[in-house]
């Protein structure tokens, strides 16, 4: 129940939401009426720009303001009701309704007229986040406990383990250009989290992760990068011959990678990490929806920020979006709803030489398929024969699947085994990174410190880890209901 001095405090607040909703009502009004003197402003501002496009990029600005100050209704009476979740809301949707108002507002392409009501927007949003912040308002809306399970800490590390596991340690990046990175991060951190959660909530193994990683790969790499079907980026056209317009060497070099480097080891490894958490639920219903937002968001930046420098000038073609949207659903669809039948066991070798042996097949299948060392096409082949290696990767994979579907159900198979798996399959990656990607030095004597520290850290963990815990579960989990 709340004092009178925090109702009083809560009212103000729900003033000030008022006052912000009808501020971007009279903001997109405005830009309504007036959009002809608007565009005039712009094009004295923009000579050269286009004007359809200046029309159509109008009302991209001022509308998303609108429908976030439209929220502020729909919380104003949960907030005057005393809901934590209203509140909570309010704070988040007044910081970004501050950003996106302030950005109109430095950007300058508005007239004079606009930036006044644009400015008091902006002192209403400051009084707004000051407001709704002060010590007595947060006493009103104490937080309500949740009983859900999630797990915070394993969600930032398997968020950080996915980008490293998948870029970092690869060396496409060269060093001078570590800042790209950070371009890469949030498909990769928010992709494998949001992977993890949907296929755990709904009782999927590791083959469910498998496909769910093949439509990671088919986002990344064909809607975002647009390389699978790029004639010129990364020379992926020249690898070998291209079906239907995709780059069939590299289309079935980047899924398989995708769905082992950037899905499953770091979710393999974040699990071993917090065993006791199980294959629960890292995140609640928000979070779930948050990761996929940012995955999506991250993908629009690759796209914004790769291709129209690496690749000028290629747009995807409309059929090929349609055909690698129809695959990314069919793919989740069989990753939701399909289990796969357990094989039969088969005693596991010891986990030192199963780590050899990842290491192996990893080295194996990426040199098999990506030319290195001068070499236009894979392992130095010309034309058609660039499809034998290609095929020798595959059987090299599909045996490797097969061989680790039957040890990973055997009573003998533990999470040491894990660990050796995962170790390595990621050293294996990186020798290749030394061999096929580092074109400096410097970036050869990182990939191979980080070789290094990579089988370093896989022996303590395997030594820190009980040899007779089975993690057979980890591998199969039973299926269960979906959890909130």
């Amino acid at each position: 129940m709340m004092t009178p001095q925090q109702r009083r405090a809560v009212r103000v607040v729900v003033g000030l939401l008022v006052a912000g909703l009808a501020l971007g009502v009279a903001s997109a009004a405005l830009t309504l009426v007036l959009h002809g003197d608007v565009l005039a402003y712009q094009r004295n501002r923009h000579p050269d720009a286009d004007p359809e496009a200046l029309a159509r990029t109008l009302w991209t600005r001022p509308i998303p303001i609108l429908v976030v100050a439209g929220l502020y209704v729909w919380v104003a009476r949960q907030l005057l009701a005393g809901a934590y979740r209203a509140y909570r809301r309010v704070r988040i949707v007044s910081g970004l309704g501050f950003v996106a108002v302030g950005w109109l507002f430095v950007s300058g392409e508005y007239p004079w007229w606009l930036r006044v009501v644009q400015g008091v927007q902006l002192a209403v949003l400051a009084a707004l986040i000051a407001a709704v912040n002060r010590p007595v308002v947060r006493a009103a809306f104490p937080p309500v406990p949740d009983p859900r399970p999630r797990n915070r800490r394993a969600a930032l590390l398997l968020a950080v383990l996915a980008p490293v596991a998948a870029e970092v340690t690869l060396g496409t990046v060269p060093l001078r250009l570590a800042w790209a990175w950070l371009v890469f991060a949030p498909v990769y951190g928010a992709g494998a989290l949001f992977v993890r959660e949907v296929v755990r909530r709904t009782g999927g193994g590791y083959p469910n992760l498998l496909l769910m990683g093949v439509a990671y790969g088919l986002l990344e790499e064909g809607l975002a990068l647009q390389s699978l079907t790029s004639p010129h980026l990364y020379h992926a056209a020249d690898w070998a011959p291209r079906l239907f317009g995709v780059n069939t060497a590299y289309t079935e070099l980047n899924l398989v990678y995708h769905a082992v480097f950037s899905i499953v080891v770091p979710i393999a490894l974040t699990e071993l990490c917090f065993t006791r958490h199980g294959t629960a639920a890292y995140l609640r219903r928000g979070g779930v929806i948050a990761a996929g937002v940012v995955t999506l968001l991250g993908a629009a930046l690759l796209r914004v920020a790769v291709p129209p420098g690496e690749d000028p000038g290629y747009n995807l073609p409309l059929p090929a979006v349609l055909g690698i949207a129809a695959g990314i659903a069919v793919l989740v669809t069989l990753a939701l709803r399909v289990r796969v039948r357990p094989a039969r066991p088969a005693a596991p070798p010891r986990p030192t030489v199963l780590g050899v042996l990842t290491a192996v097949v990893a080295l194996v299948f990426l040199g098999a398929i990506w030319p290195f060392a001068g070499a236009r096409q894979p392992l130095f082949t010309h034309g058609a024969w660039a499809l034998l290696p290609m095929a020798g990767a595959a059987a090299v994979a599909a045996a490797t699947l097969v061989a680790l579907r039957r040890w990973g159900v055997d009573g003998g198979w533990t999470s040491r085994h894990v660990v050796a798996a995962c170790t390595g399959a990621l050293a294996g990656h990186t020798v290749f990174g030394v061999i096929g990607n580092a074109d400096s030095p410097l970036d050869r004597g990182y990939l191979i410190v980080v070789t290094v520290l990579t089988v370093a850290a896989g022996v303590v963990a395997a030594r820190r880890l009980p040899a007779a815990v089975s993690s057979a579960r980890l591998s199969v989990p039973a299926a269960g209901p979906m959890q909130r």
